[in-house]
């Protein structure tokens, strides 16, 4: 339909976004297949669509000139091209080549048999100067219940002068309006801050935000004595939860590579928490069926987060939160993997060998699915329930309505309930099968701040 209507008045092509516009404005007012005796438009908004208004795109169009932008001897039209319907109301879009300027109007006669002649010359001009959603501010008629008056089109036709921008229809009539044109940003960037009229300073001071990026390569983070120490606790925490042993790589036998990873950590109020180095294995290299056979792991849901809090609020409870300290290291392997000695941490004299796996390792394929059965026996050991709608929810109960609810996403976890008893005990205990660190109350957590006031729980 766009190469058509472009080829039937011969437009130029850099008008094709106005010819797409006004092909998706006509397909939703046609017959389909897709919904039976009704068109598009009908099937969405319930309301029977009106084409009385549908004019031949491209076609010559002639706008009145209000009397208060004129003078007695000027012409009391303008000749302009039709480029469809606008979206702010219920008037037409057409194109001025005389000016390059787009006119907003319900006072207009079409000649649909008939076409703009366009010369070469300025056609090429029109490539160059025509900037799409850049054209000066125009009239603007509220369109809030388009739906069912469409046909009101034509009917308001005599109201639409009063709303015509004096610029638009002014500095088209000037023979010079090409000259020193007044550019103005599209509506659509009034809701994002661009920045434009920042002093140097200003700009310096956002530069500097990017200033502290975390390094990629091992060799830039082991100049620096704080990711040498991130890496250092990394190396310890893996060999403190006998996660490998070194070997000689099997005949055949494959290894997985390995590279560090680093990230700061930020609190709630984005400042600096902690450096973390973290060992990854490079899991894209793994063969299914060979390295590894189920990968799927359960997470809690949003929404599961926010019932829990909504119940905690309604019950006056507090919500505790608790972080897994290299939790996939925690997983138990049941294939056989052998990875590369990490860079920075090759062994002297056994440099050739290789470490096998005895427990998960992050970036391997299984390791969160490791990481999940490795705690879901443990809540089962220690006497919880699984929800049977969320298997990332656990509870245990006890006599006189006592209860604790935990919630689970990968290596955080946050639990409430009514009994301080249980708490500690539930703390313990984790803290006794994992290394485990107690954040307190939950203040930050999958990026909602969280504040637990006396008259309920804030979050943002």
């Amino acid at each position: 339909m766009v190469r058509s209507m472009l080829f039937e008045k011969k437009l130029p092509k850099s008008f094709w976004p106005e010819a797409v516009n006004w092909t998706v404005h006509v397909l939703n007012r046609s017959p389909t297949l897709a919904v039976k005796n009704k068109t598009p438009k009908e099937a969405w908004s319930g309301v029977k669509p009106s084409v009385e208004y549908f004019r031949v795109f491209g076609c010559i169009s002639h706008v009145h000139v209000p009397d208060s932008k004129r003078t007695k001897l000027d012409d009391k039209s303008l000749s302009c091209v039709l480029l469809g319907v606008s979206e702010e109301s219920k008037a037409y879009r057409l194109y001025d080549p005389t000016s390059q300027r787009i006119i907003i109007s319900r006072d207009v006669v079409f000649e649909e048999d008939k076409s703009w002649n366009w010369d070469k010359t300025y056609e090429e001009s029109i490539m160059c100067d025509l900037e799409w959603g850049d054209h000066e501010p125009e009239a603007v008629v509220s369109d809030e219940n388009e739906e069912g008056n469409e046909s009101d089109l034509e009917a308001g036709i005599e109201a639409e002068e009063e709303n015509l921008s004096s610029d638009s229809l002014a500095e088209a009539s000037s023979p010079s309006s090409n000259e020193g044109r007044s550019r103005h940003p599209p509506t659509w960037m009034r809701d994002y801050v661009t920045g434009e009229g920042l002093s140097e300073e200003d700009n310096e001071a956002h530069l500097a935000i990017f200033a502290a990026t975390d390094p990629i390569y091992f060799e830039d983070a082991s100049k620096s004595e704080k990711w040498r120490h991130a890496m250092d606790l990394e190396m310890e925490a893996i060999n403190k939860n006998g996660t490998w042993e070194l070997v000689e790589l099997p005949e055949g036998g494959k290894k997985v590579g390995v590279k560090w990873i680093y990230k700061t950590k930020f609190n709630e109020n984005g400042e600096v928490e902690k450096y973390k180095a973290r060992l990854v294995a490079k899991g894209y290299t793994q063969q299914y069926g060979v390295d590894y056979t189920e990968v799927f792991a359960l997470v809690a849901r949003i929404e599961t987060i926010r019932l829990v809090v909504a119940l905690a609020a309604q019950r006056k409870w507090s919500i505790y939160q608790l972080d897994v300290k290299s939790a996939f290291l925690h997983g138990e392997l049941n294939e056989e993997v052998f990875v590369e000695q990490p860079c920075g941490y090759v062994q002297k004299g056994h440099e050739k060998k290789v470490y096998r796996l005895k427990k998960a390792l992050y970036g391997l394929k299984q390791a969160p699915r490791a990481w999940y059965n490795r705690i879901e026996a443990y809540f089962q050991k220690a006497g919880f329930e699984k929800c049977d709608y969320e298997h990332t929810l656990f509870f245990k109960t006890r006599k006189e309505g006592k209860i604790l609810i935990v919630s689970l996403y990968v290596d955080d976890l946050i639990f409430t309930g009514n009994d301080e008893l249980m708490f500690t005990e539930f703390k313990n205990s984790m803290k006794h099968e994992f290394d485990m660190t107690d954040l307190g109350k939950m203040r930050y957590f999958l990026g909602l701040e969280v504040l637990q006031r006396s008259d309920g729980i804030f979050i943002s």
